[in-house]
């Protein structure tokens, strides 16, 4: 029975390839257009394949230039982390500048304040300097030689007349004993005195006058060395 079928089914594979080569020629079509046509089709398959290989070698270059495109934008957020930083610390520098800025601003404005207040006293002193001159300038004051030496009662009028003072008379004292120099003041006129002890310097002592006098001050030159403290002016 197998055997049967399968002869029926040779004897059909015998007719049928036959009339495929038949129906190749039903068409009209030759032989030369029908290799033409084979020929065609294998230049598409070989065209497909170059398609193929082309479009491999594109998503290549895709994958490549997407890797480069990443690395790019890897390095730009790379630079801009870095200038943000950077930027962070030029804004706390400015801050900082800013803090110390304000600082001195505000140490400007107390230097100002208190020169505003200490002006008034500077002009205070400098009165009271400028009154003291005035004064120094109305006292009668003599000088004389305690040491026997014109030349030292002589030297103490110039020094005392580059402080301020005016001298009326120079001249010898009563004796020539004195070993240091000394300022005798009337009555009411200590203090003037103790301000001319301090100018001419030195070992000077001031004593009160035991006797009548014309004159606010006398100052009585001594053997010791002179030395006159000059005022700035």
């Amino acid at each position: 029975m197998f055997r049967a079928y399968l002869i029926i089914l040779i004897l059909n594979l015998y007719f049928i390839f036959p009339s495929c080569a038949a129906l190749e020629y039903l068409d009209g079509s030759s032989k030369e257009e029908i290799k033409k046509f084979k020929m065609n089709k294998d230049e598409m398959w070989n065209g497909m394949e170059k398609l193929k290989i082309e479009n491999l070698m594109l998503q290549g270059q895709t994958i490549t230039l997407s890797e480069k495109s990443q690395r790019i934008r890897d390095e730009n957020e790379n630079k801009l982390a870095r200038m943000r930083d950077k930027n962070e610390h030029l804004n706390e520098q400015i801050s900082k500048l800013k803090e110390e800025n304000q600082r001195i601003r505000d140490e400007n404005q107390l230097f100002a304040e208190k020169a505003t207040k200490l002006q008034p006293k500077h002009k205070t002193l400098s009165s009271k300097s400028y009154e003291l001159e005035k004064d120094i300038g109305k006292l009668r004051i003599k000088v004389l030689s305690g040491d026997g030496d014109l030349s030292s009662s002589k030297e103490m009028t110039k020094k005392l007349r580059n402080i301020g003072y005016k001298i009326k008379l120079a001249g010898y004292a009563p004796r020539s004993n004195f070993l240091r120099n000394t300022v005798y003041f009337a009555p009411k006129f200590q203090n003037e005195a103790k301000c001319l002890v301090f100018s001419i310097g030195g070992n000077t002592i001031h004593k009160p006058l035991s006797w009548t006098s014309v004159f606010d001050l006398i100052v009585v030159t001594g053997r010791s060395p002179l030395r006159i403290v000059t005022r700035k002016k």
